[in-house]
């Protein structure tokens, strides 16, 4: 059984089941722009990337091309509507406090502060020693410039190191980074591109982590 100091976590579709407010918003943006709203199922692919993506292939669905606004405007309805839906995937909090004689961290590609304000209202937050977003540093996933970052704060070695996400993107920021990586089918990503991705270990459930990691 390999030897774990640190679990590191995706958050949107890994630890917390955020798609409905994103979809939400992501249609009040378009909406208030005098565009037409689109499929959840459309919004669910364009999920993962940060939030300037999410918005750029939003538009781009609908031949428009103002991101900035469009980002503004997101921005501003996301922060009132994050909570309306929101919620942790099941047996989240159980696992994680299960490892919490273990360096847990989260890493998203989400802006800090919707991160920040989720975790803090579901009572989340200190079970995590740090959380970087897509606007803490000036890369982002897949870059592994952000999970090198935790990995030296945290002061771990990356053969110890386990990165656990929902989509293809988490995997690859894993072996960028040289760390352990695991999938999780229950979330938000592609599943075809998160099988292809080949992670080292794939979950349908986070309690997984227990067993494989004990």
């Amino acid at each position: 059984m390999k030897k774990i100091s640190l679990f590191v976590y995706d958050f949107d579709g890994t630890l917390a089941d955020t798609f409905e407010d994103i979809a939400h918003s992501v249609n009040l943006t378009l909406t208030e722009m005098n565009l037409q709203s689109l499929d959840r199922g459309i919004i669910r692919k364009n999920i993962g990337s940060g939030l300037v993506n999410l918005m750029t292939r939003s538009l781009s669905c609908l031949g428009c091309n103002d991101v900035e606004t469009a980002v503004s405007l997101f921005q501003k309805h996301y922060g009132i509507h994050l909570l309306d839906q929101t919620k942790l995937y099941p047996n989240v909090r159980e696992t994680v406090d299960y490892f919490s004689n273990k360096k847990n961290a989260i890493l998203s590609n989400k802006p800090i502060s919707f991160i920040e304000k989720i975790l803090n209202s579901l009572n989340f937050l200190n079970s995590f020693d740090l959380t970087l977003g897509g606007n803490s540093l000036d890369n982002r996933k897949p870059n592994p410039k952000g999970l090198q970052t935790i990995i030296k704060k945290l002061d771990c070695l990356a053969e110890n190191v386990l990165m656990i996400g929902d989509s293809a993107i988490d995997i690859e920021t894993g072996k960028n980074a040289g760390v352990l990586t695991c999938g999780a089918t229950y979330g938000l990503g592609d599943q075809g591109s998160l099988h292809d991705s080949k992670p080292d270990y794939l979950i349908d459930d986070l309690s997984k982590l227990k067993s494989l990691f004990n």
